[in-house]
């Protein structure tokens, strides 16, 4: 069967990533369309440079690493407000989920190269999740199997408008993420244009992979989960150049409370003075908020948005400040690209949105840099 079109120009990539040398007609056979559709693909390809020459030459960059989870998300929605103590009426869904994972798949959809190491079992929930990844663009070749370990599970309860009402994790199996694991895994930093660190993993081996970033001078972001895992991050912040949290994550880390722009600043301020260069501070319908390399505070506020699930909108967020970063954006020009991003996925009842492409993505890029 053939992909969806919008799949289509993604699968036709990572076949060529797998074989430089293959011929329109057998992307043709392999995806189940035309070889006259794979000619069109192609040729716009090569238009968005994603494709260099007739040669299916790919051009030279570097991936993005995400380390972090990778869960099965099953969402339950209520059909009416939520009561306490009975039974609610509830739609019930299931989708491939976790923090790093999502940023990977959104970065992928973004047209950047994303290699995800992350931590599944071996059954049929982590294969699948794996697989999904795959087919998505996203390198799992590093990914950790654990025998002894169940996959992910993430459910999240919705009312009737949308926003979260509460959230069940079991991610024990992120507890064996050990730095002995991890480690042999780290020479991907020296080779990647950024990582992307979440708070899944224990507290050592965040520490590890935040210290490995500090002695090789690698960009890591570092998105806190929640605010309980946020708590597992080490003092010494010296090795991260951008924290992108929200107010209660970045409140628990700085010990300020982030009420109003002076808060925000000072809470900022704090965790800078712990060693991270960058803090970006998503504030939902508030906007965001951001303290740069250099020490300026600046704030952009929300638009307007009706929206239909709050899931993932996070991930998105931070997979478009690191594409931002991917191509030397400011801060402020990353958070405005991210934004759209997050808009984009509150409007939608995916994890991630399904309509995000590469094309897209150089059409925002453009208009953020035509503006500024």
């Amino acid at each position: 069967m053939a992909p969806p079109d919008g799949n289509t120009r993604q699968a036709i990539l990572q076949l060529i990533r797998e074989n430089p040398f293959v011929s329109q007609k057998d992307l043709a056979l392999r995806l189940n369309i035309s070889r006259s559709a794979v000619a069109a693909h192609i040729s716009a390809l090569i238009r968005e440079g994603e494709i260099v020459g007739r040669a299916y030459v790919l051009p030279e960059r570097r991936p993005v690493l995400c380390i972090g989870g990778a869960n099965i998300d099953r969402k339950i929605q209520t059909m009416a407000p939520i009561q306490y103590g009975t039974s609610n009426p509830a739609f019930v869904s299931e989708s491939h989920g976790g923090v790093a994972r999502n940023i990977a798949e959104n970065l992928a959809r973004l047209g950047v190269l994303p290699v995800l190491v992350t931590m599944v079992g071996h059954d049929q929930e982590g294969e699948s999740l794996l697989e999904r990844a795959r087919q998505a663009g996203v390198d799992v070749s590093h990914a950790i199997r654990l025998g002894s370990g169940r996959t992910g599970t993430y459910t999240a309860v919705l009312d009737a408008d949308g926003s979260l009402a509460v959230a069940l994790a079991d991610m024990a199996i992120y507890d064996e993420f050990s730095v002995q694991l991890l480690a042999p895994r780290l020479r991907l930093m020296r080779q990647s244009e950024l990582t992307v660190l979440d708070t899944n993993l224990p507290a050592e081996s965040l520490a590890h992979v935040i210290a490995e970033a500090a002695s090789t001078g690698t960009h890591l972001l570092v998105v806190p989960v929640s605010v309980p895992k946020a708590m597992r991050l080490p003092q010494s912040l010296e090795g991260v150049w951008a924290l992108i949290a929200n107010r209660d994550e970045v409140a628990a880390l700085s010990g300020v409370a982030v009420a109003g722009p002076e808060g925000l600043r000072q809470a900022c301020a704090a965790l800078r003075k712990r060693g991270c260069r960058v803090v970006v501070v998503t504030l939902g319908q508030d906007g965001v908020a951001w303290v740069d390399a250099s020490g300026r505070f600046g704030e952009m506020p929300a638009e307007p948005v009706q929206v239909v699930d709050v899931t993932g909108a996070g991930d998105a967020f931070v997979a478009g400040f690191a594409f931002g970063m991917v191509h030397k954006l400011g801060v402020q020009q990353a958070c405005r690209f991210a934004a759209r991003l997050a808009q984009r996925t509150l409007l939608t009842q995916e994890t991630v949105c399904p309509e995000i492409t590469s094309r897209l993505a150089h059409t925002w890029l453009t208009e953020i840099l035509s503006v500024d």
